[in-house]
């Protein structure tokens, strides 16, 4: 039932800094399927640098609830309680799979972008995924 939450547009993912605070980012989040363990996984793509990665790193404790592009909570939808790890290289390539399978043009659009920026920058985007395990 709580994988049921990666079928939604956007999740509000919550990650939480040492202090205790929590962090509430809207992603686009797709179903992963199921590990070798029978858990339910789902995933996204974010940025090897972003505070997301970072707080993950100390905390894997996360939550989703389902929201708007901007977000906002949509009223009376449970929050769903998971742990999250980042992968990074060559273990991202499912989780792009997925992400390509649900947003189509738009992922790709998103993926043609980065590495246009990369290429102005002169230097590589680090490329960093999300699993996110339902409890």
């Amino acid at each position: 039932m709580n994988a049921e939450i990666a079928r939604n547009r956007y999740v509000l993912f919550t990650t939480f800094r040492k202090s205790g605070v929590a962090v509430k980012t809207a992603v686009w989040i797709a179903p992963l399927g199921v590990n070798e363990f029978g858990d339910n996984e789902a995933c996204f793509t974010v940025g090897g640098e972003s505070g997301k990665v970072k707080r993950l790193r100390n905390n894997p404790n996360v939550t989703l609830q389902k929201c708007d592009v901007r977000g906002r909570v949509v009223a009376s939808t449970p929050v769903v309680k998971a742990t999250a790890r980042v992968v990074t290289g060559a273990d991202c390539e499912p989780i792009n799979v997925a992400m390509r399978n649900k947003y189509k043009i738009q992922f790709r659009m998103l993926e043609w972008s980065s590495a246009i920026t990369s290429k102005i920058k002169r230097q590589s985007v680090a490329d960093a995924a999300v699993i996110v395990t339902f409890n």
